[in-house]
């Protein structure tokens, strides 16, 4: 994903694995979005994914999808019931 970010057609797919929206994909936590400090409230979505596309350390990591489910973040526990 660093190397190639996801289309905006990719994100929106995983999102929709998620239940998220493109926004919640963004880690308000992260140093990227420190940084930037982009005002994910007043951006369109367009605008969300060209943020995304120009810094892709701007998104939640790690991501697990199984091309139906996708799991964002590192929860131990989450994972080891995925997986199974």
């Amino acid at each position: 994903m660093l190397k190639e970010p996801p289309s905006l057609t990719e994100l929106k797919k995983l999102a929709k694995q998620a239940d998220l929206t493109i926004k919640e994909l963004v880690n308000t936590k992260s140093q990227a979005y420190k940084q930037s400090k982009p005002d994910l409230e007043a951006m369109t979505e367009q605008e969300i994914y060209e943020l995304i596309s120009a810094n892709p350390r701007i998104l939640i990591r790690p991501m697990l999808s199984n091309g139906k489910k996708l799991l964002t973040g590192f929860k131990e526990e989450q994972y080891r019931e995925y997986i199974k």
